[in-house]
């Protein structure tokens, strides 16, 4: 169940001190980062789908501003506000990644459909109905239909998302349940 708006949620918001690159953040940019991290993530994750990508953003902003810190104490103009810094750096991040993640995601989606769609009478129907299906998946899941209508192993899509190929095989099914119970239809008994 989601949480309304007027609830508030209990979790403590966790930020390393060491992005996943090794770089350090400034302690002064760490406590902004716990300031406007959880709403920041919250938001990111929204865009995204994906709270992991979001969390590793987010770290990787708070370093890439701390580096940008120390180059400027050389200079005599500080930042004035670096909650707004670091939440702009935080945005242009998540727009480089749904940039990335649009570029990735149209040729397979496309390469997808004609496959999927080649062997169907009404492609136009067909396709409208693939695209609500899907559209109701989160992003993960959805790059590991497509990876495997194109043909991919679980090994290889388990690779590419780092997860067990026990995982990617749970994911896949837990989405072709959830499309048979969209659509009504009842899986053959074998």
């Amino acid at each position: 169940m989601k949480s309304t708006r007027g609830s508030s949620r209990s979790a403590i918001f966790l930020l390393n001190s060491v992005d996943r690159l090794g770089r350090t953040i400034n302690p002064r940019v760490l406590a902004a980062a716990h300031e406007i991290g959880p709403r920041a993530v919250a938001y990111g994750e929204r865009l995204l789908g994906d709270a992991a990508l979001t969390m590793n953003l987010f770290e990787e902003s708070a370093a890439a501003v701390s580096e940008a810190l120390r180059r400027k104490s050389k200079d005599a103009r500080p930042v004035r506000d670096l909650s707004a810094y670091l939440y702009r750096t935080f945005l242009r991040k998540i727009s480089l990644a749904r940039g990335k993640q649009t570029r990735l995601e149209t040729p397979l989606r496309n390469n997808a459909r004609t496959q999927f769609l080649a062997r169907q009478p009404s492609q136009a129907e067909v396709s409208l109905l693939f695209d609500e299906v899907m559209a109701t998946y989160d992003k993960v899941t959805q790059q590991i239909v497509y990876r495997r209508l194109e043909g991919l192993s679980w090994k290889e899509i388990a690779a590419e998302f780092g997860i067990a190929t026990h995982a990617a095989e749970s994911r896949y099914s837990r989405a072709l349940a959830h499309a048979r119970r969209l659509l009504h239809i009842r899986r053959p008994r074998t």
